[in-house]
């Protein structure tokens, strides 16, 4: 009750105190801190230990793991180049005009089809005669004048 003896100079009552008060108050202040820091260490390892998180919600882990690997992937898929895309959607539309010739079992669609296929066949001699050198001359061929 020193403090009752000094009301308005704390200064005076602390100075009275005893060096044993003292180094009691600094040892509970020690033991308060030490068990604070043991219990923010505890915290901190429930936080980071991810087992208990796949333990306690095993359908979201099992789901943002699935959703890891997707975002993962896309950065290992080869891109198309602009010829390969530009092939694909030719070949797409050849595929779907052919779909729709071979979905047919009439005697007109086996026609049709054969008759796509002799075209396709003529186009691309054609093409390639075009695009060859003529044999005789070492020299392209006419375009224009090349009726076939």
């Amino acid at each position: 009750m020193l403090v009752k003896e000094y009301p308005n100079n704390k200064k005076e009552a602390n100075a009275e105190r005893s060096s044993k008060d003292i180094r009691q108050d600094i040892a509970n202040g020690e033991e308060e801190i030490s068990h604070t820091v043991e219990q923010i260490s505890n915290r901190i390892r429930e936080k980071l230990d991810w087992r208990g998180y796949v333990r306690d919600y095993p359908y979201l882990a099992i789901g943002g793991a699935a959703g890891i690997g997707y975002l993962a992937s896309g950065l290992f898929v080869k891109r198309a180049a602009p010829m390969e895309r530009l092939m694909d959607s030719i070949a797409g539309e050849v595929r779907g005009s052919l779909n729709g010739l071979l979905n047919r079992n009439t005697g007109s669609g086996v026609i049709k089809m054969t008759l796509l296929g002799i075209a396709t066949k003529a186009a691309a001699i054609w093409i390639k005669n075009a695009a060859s050198p003529d044999i005789r001359t070492g020299n392209p061929p006419d375009i224009q004048n090349y009726g076939g």
